[in-house]
């Protein structure tokens, strides 16, 4: 099965957007890597954002011995989305400080889409008629109102005219945003790559312990980790289900930094998703049953359908 994968990336990819209904969304670069003995492991993924969860879209395998992706490869995974999903429209694409170059940048902004980065704090920006470190920029950052900065002119940042937003993170370093359009909430856009970190390890250790298996091949890791992700999707969806059916118990999380609070689901829309779907595969796995045709049915519908409590499988869910 994983040498002789049927599923093809086209059609695992558009079926995924299908499944959430993604007409238009932000697209998320990041690398997972890990090792196995002497067999390193390194997949370049795009997801998309969608309701603060990442869905994965696409992945390539990196044979750079565990290192960082080159700008064509970069560029390589944005061109396959752009020809196999031509009907999604792209937001911004949202990356890591390892992700930003001069090529990359170039290109995208060559191709007029928007993109929000981080950049490393030793890159060289203008000042005016120099050249500073970006690092150098506002000394005294901890003293502004929420200690954040978005500027609304441009500087020359990766060869680029770019806009720049820094903002002080909770372990008290400064992040640095750039951005080729300007948006006066560049920091909160950027916070949804976070996203694909969380999806990531929903594929390892929180969740399918994708690190524990003992497959050694490229293509057999490619062909798993796409297995894996529709099961991923699917327990995302059940939870979304889940919580607009009987919605999780909220808990409150406190930012030391600038004494903020944020809301969030006690339980992951993921974790209340993998757990029915494990009940339903362990009691219900069987065509013939109810229950298990009704999850079906309800896994193919839009995600803000209204569902008919009365179904047996809603009784299941209400129960959990």
């Amino acid at each position: 099965m994983l040498d002789n994968n049927s599923i093809s990336d086209t059609l695992y990819a558009n079926t995924t957007l299908k499944l959430f209904c993604i007409k238009s969304c932000s697209l998320v670069i990041d690398r997972t890597n890990w090792q196995y003995g002497s067999i390193d492991f390194n997949l370049l993924v795009l997801s998309a954002v969608w309701n603060d969860v990442s869905i994965p879209v696409h992945w390539v395998h990196l044979e750079n011995k565990g290192g960082n992706s080159n700008s064509q490869q970069r560029i390589a995974l944005i061109e396959w989305f752009i020809i196999n999903c031509p009907d999604i429209q792209i937001d911004y694409i949202l990356a890591d400080r390892e992700f930003p170059s001069q090529e990359f940048i170039a290109w995208l902004n060559n191709k007029n889409i928007a993109f929000i980065f981080r950049s490393k704090s030793s890159v060289l920006v203008t000042d005016n008629d120099r050249k500073i470190k970006i690092s150098k920029l506002f000394p005294k950052l901890h003293q502004y109102p929420n200690k954040i900065k978005a500027e609304s002119k441009v500087r020359r940042i990766y060869n680029s005219r770019l806009f720049l937003t820094i903002r002080i993170n909770q372990q008290g370093e400064k992040v640095y945003i750039i951005s080729n359009t300007r948006q006066q909430n560049s920091a909160d856009i950027y916070r949804k790559r976070w996203t694909i970190e969380a999806m990531f390890a929903k594929f390892k250790t929180k969740g399918y312990n994708l690190e524990s298996t003992r497959v050694m091949k490229h293509n057999r890791i490619i062909s798993l980790f796409k297995f894996i992700a529709i099961a991923y999707c699917y327990a995302c969806k059940l939870g979304i289900i889940a919580n607009k059916l009987k919605p999780s118990k909220l808990k409150q999380l406190k930012n030391k930094t600038n004494n903020t609070k944020r809301i969030t689901l006690e339980r992951s829309i993921f974790n209340r998703g993998a757990d029915l779907l494990k009940i339903f595969v362990d009691n219900y796995l069987s065509y013939k049953t109810v229950i298990f045709k009704q999850l079906s049915r309800i896994l193919s519908l839009p995600p803000n359908t209204c569902i008919n409590k009365r179904l047996a499988i809603v009784k299941v869910i209400m129960k959990r």
